[in-house]
Protein backbone atom coordinates (compact mmCIF):
# COMPACT_ATOMS: atom_id res chain seq x y z
CA UNK A 1 0.00 0.00 0.00
CA UNK A 2 0.94 3.53 -0.72
CA UNK A 3 2.70 5.71 2.02
CA UNK A 4 2.25 8.96 2.16
CA UNK A 5 4.70 11.44 4.30
CA UNK A 6 3.01 15.10 5.34
CA UNK A 7 4.80 17.45 7.40
CA UNK A 8 7.23 15.09 9.41
CA UNK A 9 9.08 16.38 12.42
CA UNK A 10 12.99 14.81 12.65
CA UNK A 11 14.56 15.66 15.84
CA UNK A 12 18.47 14.61 16.16
CA UNK A 13 19.77 14.35 19.97
CA UNK A 14 23.19 14.68 20.79
CA UNK A 15 23.52 13.32 24.20
CA UNK A 16 26.35 16.24 26.20
CA UNK A 17 26.01 16.19 30.21
CA UNK A 18 24.43 19.11 31.53
CA UNK A 19 22.02 19.63 28.99
CA UNK A 20 18.31 19.74 29.99
CA UNK A 21 16.32 16.33 28.56
CA UNK A 22 14.55 16.79 25.14
CA UNK A 23 11.54 15.50 24.37
CA UNK A 24 11.77 13.46 21.65
CA UNK A 25 9.00 13.28 19.01
CA UNK A 26 7.36 10.01 20.10
CA UNK A 27 6.47 11.56 23.14
CA UNK A 28 5.00 14.25 22.00
CA UNK A 29 3.13 12.64 19.06
CA UNK A 30 0.60 10.19 19.38
CA UNK A 31 -0.51 7.51 16.66
CA UNK A 32 -4.73 7.55 16.08
CA UNK A 33 -6.88 5.98 13.50
CA UNK A 34 -9.52 9.01 11.84
CA UNK A 35 -12.65 8.10 10.73
CA UNK A 36 -14.30 10.53 8.91
CA UNK A 37 -17.88 11.45 8.27
CA UNK A 38 -18.30 11.03 4.52
CA UNK A 39 -14.89 10.73 2.62
CA UNK A 40 -11.27 11.20 3.54
CA UNK A 41 -10.43 14.63 4.32
CA UNK A 42 -6.16 14.68 4.68
CA UNK A 43 -6.32 18.63 4.59
CA UNK A 44 -7.64 19.33 7.97
CA UNK A 45 -4.10 17.88 8.77
CA UNK A 46 -2.33 20.42 6.79
CA UNK A 47 -1.41 23.00 9.58
CA UNK A 48 -0.68 20.47 11.86
CA UNK A 49 2.96 18.31 11.88
CA UNK A 50 1.99 14.70 11.15
CA UNK A 51 3.17 11.59 9.14
CA UNK A 52 -0.08 9.62 6.99
CA UNK A 53 0.60 6.53 7.87
CA UNK A 54 -2.02 4.07 5.89
CA UNK A 55 -5.44 5.28 4.19
CA UNK A 56 -8.34 2.88 4.26
CA UNK A 57 -10.66 3.86 1.75
CA UNK A 58 -13.22 1.39 2.49
CA UNK A 59 -14.24 2.56 5.78
CA UNK A 60 -13.55 6.28 4.83
CA UNK A 61 -10.69 6.02 7.42
CA UNK A 62 -6.93 7.16 7.88
CA UNK A 63 -3.92 6.11 10.49
CA UNK A 64 -1.44 8.74 11.19
CA UNK A 65 1.17 10.08 13.75
CA UNK A 66 0.17 13.39 14.67
CA UNK A 67 1.32 16.19 17.58
CA UNK A 68 -0.95 15.24 20.88
CA UNK A 69 -1.95 18.80 21.53
CA UNK A 70 -3.97 18.49 18.17
CA UNK A 71 -6.12 15.51 18.88
CA UNK A 72 -8.92 17.45 21.02
CA UNK A 73 -9.27 19.98 17.74
CA UNK A 74 -9.51 17.30 15.46
CA UNK A 75 -12.08 15.12 17.44
CA UNK A 76 -14.11 18.78 17.26
CA UNK A 77 -13.63 18.84 13.54
CA UNK A 78 -17.03 18.54 12.02
CA UNK A 79 -15.86 16.16 9.12
CA UNK A 80 -14.18 14.15 11.95
CA UNK A 81 -16.78 11.22 12.89
CA UNK A 82 -14.07 9.55 15.42
CA UNK A 83 -10.09 9.34 16.60
CA UNK A 84 -9.16 6.25 18.28
CA UNK A 85 -5.85 5.55 19.45
CA UNK A 86 -3.66 3.23 17.43
CA UNK A 87 -3.07 0.59 20.32
CA UNK A 88 -0.37 -2.06 20.52
CA UNK A 89 -1.40 -5.84 19.39
CA UNK A 90 1.17 -8.80 20.48
CA UNK A 91 1.30 -12.24 19.11
CA UNK A 92 -0.32 -14.82 21.41
CA UNK A 93 2.01 -17.58 22.08
CA UNK A 94 3.66 -19.29 25.05
CA UNK A 95 7.21 -20.47 23.91
CA UNK A 96 7.33 -24.63 25.19
CA UNK A 97 1.55 -32.43 16.63
CA UNK A 98 -0.74 -34.44 18.20
CA UNK A 99 -3.77 -31.67 16.88
CA UNK A 100 -3.21 -33.27 13.51
CA UNK A 101 -5.21 -36.55 15.12
CA UNK A 102 -7.31 -34.21 17.47
CA UNK A 103 -8.99 -31.97 14.57
CA UNK A 104 -9.64 -35.53 12.87
CA UNK A 105 -7.45 -34.20 10.21
CA UNK A 106 -5.99 -37.37 8.63
CA UNK A 107 -9.74 -38.52 7.80
CA UNK A 108 -9.38 -35.22 5.05
CA UNK A 109 -6.35 -36.89 3.71
CA UNK A 110 -8.01 -40.02 2.70
CA UNK A 111 -10.40 -37.73 1.16
CA UNK A 112 -8.44 -36.73 -0.62
CA UNK A 113 -9.20 -32.54 0.51
CA UNK A 114 -6.21 -30.80 1.46
CA UNK A 115 -7.18 -26.66 0.73
CA UNK A 116 -6.82 -27.06 -3.17
CA UNK A 117 -8.03 -23.49 -4.73
CA UNK A 118 -8.39 -21.68 -1.22
CA UNK A 119 -6.00 -18.57 -0.50
CA UNK A 120 -5.24 -17.77 3.31
CA UNK A 121 -3.87 -14.56 4.36
CA UNK A 122 -1.50 -14.75 8.13
CA UNK A 123 -1.48 -11.79 9.15
CA UNK A 124 1.14 -11.60 12.26
CA UNK A 125 5.15 -11.21 12.01
CA UNK A 126 5.62 -12.08 8.63
CA UNK A 127 6.98 -15.74 7.00
CA UNK A 128 10.39 -17.41 6.55
CA UNK A 129 9.44 -17.62 2.79
CA UNK A 130 12.42 -19.82 2.48
CA UNK A 131 11.47 -22.21 4.43
CA UNK A 132 11.66 -25.84 2.62
CA UNK A 133 7.81 -27.26 4.54
CA UNK A 134 5.86 -23.66 3.18
CA UNK A 135 5.11 -22.86 0.10
CA UNK A 136 4.27 -18.63 0.21
CA UNK A 137 2.30 -17.38 -2.60
CA UNK A 138 3.26 -13.88 -1.85
CA UNK A 139 2.71 -10.91 0.46
CA UNK A 140 3.39 -7.24 1.83
CA UNK A 141 4.60 -5.31 4.75
CA UNK A 142 3.08 -2.85 6.95
CA UNK A 143 5.65 -2.34 9.71
CA UNK A 144 7.65 0.23 9.37
CA UNK A 145 8.97 1.27 5.49
CA UNK A 146 10.14 -1.94 4.57
CA UNK A 147 8.68 -4.10 2.06
CA UNK A 148 9.82 -7.10 2.94
CA UNK A 149 7.59 -9.48 4.67
CA UNK A 150 10.17 -11.81 5.59
CA UNK A 151 9.38 -13.23 9.47
CA UNK A 152 12.66 -11.67 12.42
CA UNK A 153 10.20 -13.53 14.83
CA UNK A 154 9.27 -16.51 14.20
CA UNK A 155 5.77 -16.45 15.30
CA UNK A 156 4.47 -15.88 11.74
CA UNK A 157 5.72 -19.07 10.02
CA UNK A 158 4.52 -21.22 13.16
CA UNK A 159 1.33 -20.00 12.76
CA UNK A 160 1.67 -20.91 8.51
CA UNK A 161 3.17 -24.19 9.44
CA UNK A 162 0.09 -25.06 11.15
CA UNK A 163 -2.09 -24.42 8.03
CA UNK A 164 0.00 -25.18 5.16
CA UNK A 165 3.38 -27.00 6.12
CA UNK A 166 3.93 -29.30 3.04
CA UNK A 167 3.30 -32.84 2.34
CA UNK A 168 6.79 -34.51 2.48
CA UNK A 169 8.67 -36.33 3.94
CA UNK A 170 10.41 -33.85 6.37
CA UNK A 171 9.03 -31.76 9.14
CA UNK A 172 5.47 -31.23 10.12
CA UNK A 173 2.15 -31.56 7.98
CA UNK A 174 -0.13 -28.43 7.89
CA UNK A 175 -3.75 -28.87 7.83
CA UNK A 176 -4.57 -27.13 4.26
CA UNK A 177 -1.06 -27.69 2.49
CA UNK A 178 -2.64 -27.17 -0.84
CA UNK A 179 -3.93 -23.70 -0.09
CA UNK A 180 -2.37 -20.83 -1.33
CA UNK A 181 -0.73 -18.94 1.55
CA UNK A 182 -0.09 -15.38 1.81
CA UNK A 183 2.58 -13.73 4.44
CA UNK A 184 0.97 -10.29 5.56
CA UNK A 185 3.55 -8.67 8.50
CA UNK A 186 1.54 -6.42 10.52
CA UNK A 187 3.69 -7.16 13.71
CA UNK A 188 7.14 -6.55 14.77
CA UNK A 189 10.24 -8.78 15.80
CA UNK A 190 9.03 -8.18 19.08
CA UNK A 191 5.72 -9.45 17.89
CA UNK A 192 4.40 -6.51 18.79
CA UNK A 193 2.69 -3.95 16.47
CA UNK A 194 0.17 -1.24 15.66
CA UNK A 195 -3.64 -1.66 15.06
CA UNK A 196 -3.46 0.76 12.37
CA UNK A 197 -0.89 -1.77 10.48
CA UNK A 198 -3.17 -4.77 10.95
CA UNK A 199 -6.19 -2.85 9.39
CA UNK A 200 -3.96 -1.97 6.69
CA UNK A 201 -3.03 -5.66 6.18
CA UNK A 202 -7.11 -6.85 6.47
CA UNK A 203 -7.31 -4.28 3.57
CA UNK A 204 -4.60 -5.93 1.64
CA UNK A 205 -5.96 -9.26 1.96
CA UNK A 206 -9.52 -8.31 0.66
CA UNK A 207 -8.12 -6.60 -2.32
CA UNK A 208 -6.24 -10.03 -3.05
CA UNK A 209 -9.47 -11.63 -2.49
CA UNK A 210 -8.19 -14.19 -0.18
CA UNK A 211 -10.96 -16.64 1.73
CA UNK A 212 -9.72 -16.78 4.66
CA UNK A 213 -7.67 -14.66 7.21
CA UNK A 214 -5.56 -15.56 10.29
CA UNK A 215 -5.35 -13.22 13.12
CA UNK A 216 -3.40 -14.93 15.67
CA UNK A 217 -3.16 -11.81 17.87
CA UNK A 218 -5.19 -9.88 20.64
CA UNK A 219 -5.73 -6.92 22.45
CA UNK A 220 -7.96 -5.99 25.67
CA UNK A 221 -9.22 -3.39 23.59
CA UNK A 222 -12.31 -2.41 20.94
CA UNK A 223 -11.46 -0.51 17.86
CA UNK A 224 -13.70 0.90 15.70
CA UNK A 225 -11.46 1.28 12.63
CA UNK A 226 -10.49 -2.39 13.21
CA UNK A 227 -14.11 -3.76 13.30
CA UNK A 228 -14.88 -1.92 10.11
CA UNK A 229 -12.50 -3.17 8.31
CA UNK A 230 -13.42 -6.74 9.71
CA UNK A 231 -17.20 -6.01 9.06
CA UNK A 232 -15.94 -5.04 5.38
CA UNK A 233 -13.55 -8.48 5.19
CA UNK A 234 -17.12 -10.28 6.34
CA UNK A 235 -19.17 -8.51 3.71
CA UNK A 236 -16.80 -10.27 0.87
CA UNK A 237 -17.07 -13.54 1.95
CA UNK A 238 -13.79 -13.74 3.30
CA UNK A 239 -13.51 -15.93 7.02
CA UNK A 240 -11.79 -13.82 9.63
CA UNK A 241 -10.30 -16.32 12.35
CA UNK A 242 -9.03 -15.09 15.98
CA UNK A 243 -7.53 -15.77 18.83
CA UNK A 244 -9.28 -15.62 22.04
CA UNK A 245 -6.17 -14.56 23.90
CA UNK A 246 -3.68 -15.67 26.69
CA UNK A 247 -3.32 -15.80 30.37
CA UNK A 248 0.54 -15.97 30.65
CA UNK A 249 1.11 -15.21 34.49
CA UNK A 250 -2.01 -17.86 35.10
CA UNK A 251 -3.79 -14.94 37.70
CA UNK A 252 -6.65 -14.84 35.02
CA UNK A 253 -7.85 -13.44 32.19
CA UNK A 254 -7.73 -9.67 32.26
CA UNK A 255 -11.42 -9.41 30.59
CA UNK A 256 -14.90 -11.06 31.18
CA UNK A 257 -15.23 -12.51 27.53
CA UNK A 258 -12.33 -13.11 25.07
CA UNK A 259 -9.53 -10.85 24.14
CA UNK A 260 -10.59 -8.47 20.18
CA UNK A 261 -10.54 -8.93 17.62
CA UNK A 262 -11.67 -12.77 18.44
CA UNK A 263 -14.64 -10.96 20.26
CA UNK A 264 -16.50 -9.03 17.40
CA UNK A 265 -19.41 -11.25 15.66
CA UNK A 266 -18.03 -11.31 12.42
CA UNK A 267 -14.46 -12.92 13.80
CA UNK A 268 -14.35 -16.69 14.31
CA UNK A 269 -13.11 -17.05 18.01
CA UNK A 270 -10.66 -19.88 18.77
CA UNK A 271 -9.29 -20.99 22.23
CA UNK A 272 -6.77 -23.58 23.11
CA UNK A 273 -7.14 -27.02 24.33
CA UNK A 274 -4.15 -29.74 26.13
CA UNK A 275 -3.33 -32.91 24.48
CA UNK A 276 -5.81 -34.59 26.72
CA UNK A 277 -8.87 -32.03 25.46
CA UNK A 278 -9.11 -30.28 28.40
CA UNK A 279 -9.31 -25.97 28.08
CA UNK A 280 -5.33 -25.08 28.70
CA UNK A 281 -5.19 -22.94 31.37
CA UNK A 282 -4.17 -19.80 29.34
CA UNK A 283 -6.74 -19.60 27.26
CA UNK A 284 -8.96 -16.93 27.62
CA UNK A 285 -12.86 -17.75 27.59
CA UNK A 286 -16.08 -16.23 27.30
CA UNK A 287 -19.59 -15.73 25.86
CA UNK A 288 -17.65 -15.05 22.67
CA UNK A 289 -16.17 -18.22 22.28
CA UNK A 290 -16.35 -20.42 18.83
CA UNK A 291 -14.55 -23.01 19.23
CA UNK A 292 -11.22 -24.53 20.68
CA UNK A 293 -8.46 -25.90 19.15
CA UNK A 294 -5.31 -27.79 19.49
CA UNK A 295 -2.77 -25.32 21.42
CA UNK A 296 -0.78 -27.16 23.67
CA UNK A 297 3.34 -27.79 22.49
CA UNK A 298 2.92 -27.75 18.80
CA UNK A 299 5.71 -28.62 16.39
CA UNK A 300 5.44 -26.54 13.95
CA UNK A 301 7.88 -24.23 10.75
CA UNK A 302 10.10 -21.69 12.62
CA UNK A 303 12.54 -18.54 11.74
CA UNK A 304 16.40 -20.71 11.63
CA UNK A 305 17.02 -21.15 15.39
CA UNK A 306 19.79 -23.82 16.85
CA UNK A 307 20.18 -25.14 13.59
CA UNK A 308 16.44 -26.01 13.04
CA UNK A 309 13.78 -24.76 11.39
CA UNK A 310 10.88 -26.18 13.61
CA UNK A 311 9.80 -25.58 17.19
CA UNK A 312 7.10 -26.18 19.49
CA UNK A 313 5.23 -23.38 21.29
CA UNK A 314 2.13 -23.17 23.15
CA UNK A 315 -0.96 -20.70 23.01
CA UNK A 316 -4.35 -19.92 21.32
CA UNK A 317 -2.30 -18.26 18.51
CA UNK A 318 -1.59 -22.11 17.78
CA UNK A 319 -5.49 -22.49 17.93
CA UNK A 320 -6.55 -20.19 15.57
CA UNK A 321 -4.63 -21.67 12.12
CA UNK A 322 -6.27 -24.76 13.08
CA UNK A 323 -9.42 -23.45 12.57
CA UNK A 324 -8.35 -21.62 9.69
CA UNK A 325 -7.07 -24.52 8.07
CA UNK A 326 -10.12 -26.73 8.50
CA UNK A 327 -12.09 -23.61 6.55
CA UNK A 328 -9.96 -23.72 3.97
CA UNK A 329 -10.70 -27.82 3.38
CA UNK A 330 -14.82 -26.89 4.28
CA UNK A 331 -13.99 -24.09 1.22
CA UNK A 332 -12.51 -26.54 -1.27
CA UNK A 333 -15.34 -29.49 -0.64
CA UNK A 334 -18.20 -26.62 -0.61
CA UNK A 335 -16.97 -23.64 -2.34
CA UNK A 336 -20.51 -22.21 -2.80
CA UNK A 337 -21.32 -22.04 0.98
CA UNK A 338 -21.93 -19.01 2.56
CA UNK A 339 -20.31 -17.42 5.68
CA UNK A 340 -23.24 -18.28 7.43
CA UNK A 341 -23.93 -22.02 6.29
CA UNK A 342 -20.01 -22.67 6.39
CA UNK A 343 -20.17 -21.92 10.67
CA UNK A 344 -22.80 -24.28 10.86
CA UNK A 345 -21.08 -27.06 9.54
CA UNK A 346 -17.96 -26.40 11.52
CA UNK A 347 -20.41 -26.15 14.17
CA UNK A 348 -22.26 -29.36 13.72
CA UNK A 349 -18.78 -31.25 13.70
CA UNK A 350 -17.16 -30.45 16.37
CA UNK A 351 -16.37 -32.64 19.18
CA UNK A 352 -18.54 -31.08 21.93
CA UNK A 353 -16.61 -30.76 25.10
CA UNK A 354 -17.40 -29.74 28.61
CA UNK A 355 -21.02 -29.63 29.76
CA UNK A 356 -23.45 -30.84 26.75
CA UNK A 357 -23.89 -27.74 23.87
CA UNK A 358 -22.21 -24.40 23.53
CA UNK A 359 -20.57 -23.02 26.72
CA UNK A 360 -18.07 -20.49 27.53
CA UNK A 361 -15.24 -22.65 28.30
CA UNK A 362 -15.21 -24.49 24.76
CA UNK A 363 -17.13 -22.63 22.73
CA UNK A 364 -18.83 -24.92 20.00
CA UNK A 365 -16.68 -27.52 20.95
CA UNK A 366 -13.21 -28.89 19.23
CA UNK A 367 -13.12 -28.07 15.55
CA UNK A 368 -12.83 -31.05 13.21
CA UNK A 369 -11.63 -30.96 9.67
CA UNK A 370 -14.07 -32.86 6.92
CA UNK A 371 -14.60 -36.87 7.25
CA UNK A 372 -16.96 -36.65 4.54
CA UNK A 373 -18.04 -35.07 1.48
CA UNK A 374 -21.41 -34.59 2.35
CA UNK A 375 -22.90 -31.95 5.27
CA UNK A 376 -25.08 -34.43 6.34
CA UNK A 377 -22.58 -37.46 6.82
CA UNK A 378 -20.97 -36.95 9.85
CA UNK A 379 -18.49 -38.97 11.80
CA UNK A 380 -20.61 -41.44 13.69
CA UNK A 381 -22.66 -42.49 11.09
CA UNK A 382 -22.20 -46.10 10.16
CA UNK A 383 -22.19 -45.93 6.89
CA UNK A 384 -19.34 -42.92 6.65
CA UNK A 385 -16.37 -44.98 5.43
CA UNK A 386 -18.65 -46.79 2.30
CA UNK A 387 -20.20 -43.24 1.50
CA UNK A 388 -16.82 -41.96 1.36
CA UNK A 389 -15.43 -45.10 -0.31
CA UNK A 390 -17.94 -44.88 -3.44
CA UNK A 391 -17.89 -41.27 -3.49
CA UNK A 392 -13.86 -41.09 -3.70
CA UNK A 393 -14.18 -43.58 -6.69
CA UNK A 394 -16.57 -40.98 -8.43
CA UNK A 395 -19.51 -43.61 -8.66
CA UNK A 396 -22.17 -41.44 -6.31
CA UNK A 397 -22.64 -38.31 -6.12
CA UNK A 398 -24.59 -36.03 -3.82
CA UNK A 399 -27.46 -33.38 -4.40
CA UNK A 400 -26.58 -29.49 -5.06
CA UNK A 401 -26.89 -28.27 -1.98
CA UNK A 402 -24.23 -30.99 -0.80
CA UNK A 403 -26.07 -33.07 1.54
CA UNK A 404 -25.95 -37.08 0.38
CA UNK A 405 -29.76 -37.58 2.23
CA UNK A 406 -28.52 -41.06 3.91
CA UNK A 407 -32.27 -42.24 4.50
CA UNK A 408 -33.78 -41.47 1.43
CA UNK A 409 -35.31 -44.30 -0.28
CA UNK A 410 -33.00 -44.99 -3.98
CA UNK A 411 -34.39 -46.05 -6.93
CA UNK A 412 -34.20 -48.97 -9.34
CA UNK A 413 -32.74 -46.85 -12.03
CA UNK A 414 -30.36 -45.28 -9.58
CA UNK A 415 -29.24 -48.81 -8.44
CA UNK A 416 -28.22 -49.98 -11.67
CA UNK A 417 -26.60 -46.87 -12.53
CA UNK A 418 -24.40 -47.95 -9.77
CA UNK A 419 -23.55 -50.51 -10.41
CA UNK A 420 -22.95 -50.59 -13.90
CA UNK A 421 -20.52 -47.70 -12.84
CA UNK A 422 -18.48 -49.82 -11.17
CA UNK A 423 -18.65 -52.67 -13.56
CA UNK A 424 -17.70 -50.23 -16.47
CA UNK A 425 -20.66 -51.13 -18.21
CA UNK A 426 -21.56 -48.84 -21.19
CA UNK A 427 -23.45 -46.14 -20.18
CA UNK A 428 -24.43 -44.19 -23.25
CA UNK A 429 -28.29 -43.36 -22.86
CA UNK A 430 -30.45 -44.87 -25.70
CA UNK A 431 -33.94 -46.34 -26.44
CA UNK A 432 -34.38 -49.69 -24.93
CA UNK A 433 -36.84 -52.58 -25.06
CA UNK A 434 -38.52 -51.47 -22.21
CA UNK A 435 -41.61 -49.02 -22.63
CA UNK A 436 -40.78 -46.54 -19.79
CA UNK A 437 -37.25 -46.35 -20.11
CA UNK A 438 -35.96 -44.09 -23.08
CA UNK A 439 -32.95 -42.25 -24.24
CA UNK A 440 -33.82 -39.36 -22.16
CA UNK A 441 -33.20 -41.60 -18.68
CA UNK A 442 -29.72 -41.26 -17.12
CA UNK A 443 -29.43 -44.60 -16.22
CA UNK A 444 -31.06 -46.07 -19.84
CA UNK A 445 -27.55 -46.84 -20.94
CA UNK A 446 -26.78 -49.23 -18.05
CA UNK A 447 -30.44 -50.98 -17.62
CA UNK A 448 -29.86 -51.52 -21.23
CA UNK A 449 -26.35 -52.99 -20.54
CA UNK A 450 -27.41 -54.71 -17.15
CA UNK A 451 -30.38 -56.33 -18.94
CA UNK A 452 -28.38 -57.76 -21.57
CA UNK A 453 -25.75 -59.19 -19.17
CA UNK A 454 -28.35 -60.86 -17.56
CA UNK A 455 -28.30 -58.89 -14.22
CA UNK A 456 -31.75 -57.21 -14.12
CA UNK A 457 -34.64 -58.11 -15.88
CA UNK A 458 -37.96 -56.00 -15.97
CA UNK A 459 -41.79 -56.62 -14.69
CA UNK A 460 -44.21 -58.97 -16.87
CA UNK A 461 -46.07 -55.89 -18.07
CA UNK A 462 -42.91 -54.90 -20.41
CA UNK A 463 -41.72 -52.25 -17.74
CA UNK A 464 -38.77 -51.34 -15.63
CA UNK A 465 -40.28 -48.79 -13.33
CA UNK A 466 -37.01 -46.94 -13.29
CA UNK A 467 -38.71 -44.32 -10.64
CA UNK A 468 -39.68 -46.75 -8.67
CA UNK A 469 -38.38 -47.55 -4.85
CA UNK A 470 -35.47 -50.71 -4.72
CA UNK A 471 -36.63 -53.36 -2.30
CA UNK A 472 -33.81 -55.28 -0.24
CA UNK A 473 -34.07 -58.68 -1.79
CA UNK A 474 -34.34 -57.35 -4.96
CA UNK A 475 -30.68 -55.19 -4.17
CA UNK A 476 -29.27 -58.13 -3.05
CA UNK A 477 -30.48 -60.66 -6.11
CA UNK A 478 -28.76 -57.94 -8.64
CA UNK A 479 -25.65 -57.67 -6.40
CA UNK A 480 -25.45 -61.43 -6.23
CA UNK A 481 -25.94 -61.62 -10.07
CA UNK A 482 -23.75 -59.18 -11.02
CA UNK A 483 -20.57 -60.29 -9.00
CA UNK A 484 -20.82 -63.75 -9.45
CA UNK A 485 -20.86 -63.95 -5.47
CA UNK A 486 -20.06 -67.78 -4.75
CA UNK A 487 -23.34 -69.74 -3.34
CA UNK A 488 -24.42 -70.83 0.62
CA UNK A 489 -27.08 -72.90 1.58
CA UNK A 490 -26.98 -71.97 4.72
CA UNK A 491 -30.08 -69.72 6.11
CA UNK A 492 -29.15 -66.66 8.19
CA UNK A 493 -32.63 -64.64 8.66
CA UNK A 494 -35.87 -65.90 9.93
CA UNK A 495 -38.06 -63.87 7.92
CA UNK A 496 -36.33 -65.24 4.22
CA UNK A 497 -38.33 -67.33 3.39
CA UNK A 498 -36.52 -70.52 1.27
CA UNK A 499 -39.07 -70.54 -1.37
CA UNK A 500 -38.35 -66.63 -2.70
CA UNK A 501 -36.46 -65.76 -6.06
CA UNK A 502 -34.32 -63.69 -3.76
CA UNK A 503 -33.42 -66.42 -0.81
CA UNK A 504 -30.46 -67.80 -2.27
CA UNK A 505 -28.91 -64.57 -3.11
CA UNK A 506 -29.70 -62.58 0.68
CA UNK A 507 -28.13 -65.84 2.41
CA UNK A 508 -24.57 -65.80 -0.18
CA UNK A 509 -24.01 -62.52 0.77
CA UNK A 510 -24.66 -62.86 4.27
CA UNK A 511 -22.39 -65.67 4.05
CA UNK A 512 -19.88 -63.27 2.95
CA UNK A 513 -20.28 -60.55 5.33
CA UNK A 514 -21.99 -58.33 2.50
CA UNK A 515 -25.07 -57.82 3.92
CA UNK A 516 -26.18 -57.56 7.90
CA UNK A 517 -29.71 -57.96 9.00
CA UNK A 518 -31.45 -56.30 12.18
CA UNK A 519 -31.81 -57.37 15.16
CA UNK A 520 -29.43 -60.33 14.04
CA UNK A 521 -32.78 -62.27 12.27
CA UNK A 522 -34.46 -60.29 10.15
CA UNK A 523 -33.60 -58.93 6.69
CA UNK A 524 -36.60 -57.38 5.77
CA UNK A 525 -36.37 -57.81 2.06
CA UNK A 526 -39.65 -56.05 0.85
CA UNK A 527 -38.46 -52.83 2.58
CA UNK A 528 -37.12 -50.36 0.20
CA UNK A 529 -33.95 -49.93 0.60
CA UNK A 530 -31.60 -46.29 1.52
CA UNK A 531 -29.45 -44.87 -0.55
CA UNK A 532 -27.51 -45.46 2.92
CA UNK A 533 -27.61 -48.96 3.00
CA UNK A 534 -27.16 -49.18 -1.06
CA UNK A 535 -23.56 -47.56 -0.42
CA UNK A 536 -22.75 -49.88 2.53
CA UNK A 537 -23.58 -53.26 0.03
CA UNK A 538 -21.97 -51.97 -2.61
CA UNK A 539 -18.99 -50.95 -1.21
CA UNK A 540 -18.35 -54.08 0.81
CA UNK A 541 -19.03 -56.22 -2.04
CA UNK A 542 -16.33 -54.51 -3.89
CA UNK A 543 -13.94 -54.35 -0.77
CA UNK A 544 -13.71 -57.20 1.22
CA UNK A 545 -11.48 -55.71 3.69
CA UNK A 546 -14.47 -53.34 4.28
CA UNK A 547 -16.86 -56.46 5.35
CA UNK A 548 -18.20 -56.98 8.99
Amino acid sequence: MKKYIGHLLLIVLIGLIGFPQIASAEETSERVIIGFENEIETTILEDSSHQLIHTYEPIDAISVSVEKDVLEELRANPKVKWVEKDRKVKATRQVRNWGFDATNTNASRDLQINGNGTKVAVIDTGINRDHPDLDVAGGANFVGDGTSYEDDNGHGTHVAGVINAQNNSYGTLGVAPAAKLYAVKSLDSEGIGNEADVIAGIQWAIEKDVDIINLSLTSPYSSTALKKMIDRAHAKGIFVVAASGNDKTGDGQLTEDVMYPGRYDNVISVGAVTEDLKKAKFSYQGKSLDFVAPGSQIYSTYIERNDSEYAYLSGTSMASPYVAGALALYKQLYPELSFDELEAVLMNNADDLGRPGRDDVYGDGLVQSPVSYFTDVENEDWFLNYVNDLTRKEWIQGYPDYTFRPQNKITRQEVVTLIGRSLDLDGTKRSTDYSDVNQYHYGSGFIDSATDKGIVEGFRDGTFRPDESMRRGDVALIIYRAFDIPTSNEHFFEDVNRDRYYSEAIHSLAKEGIINGYNGTEFRPEQPITRAEFATILSRTINPELRS
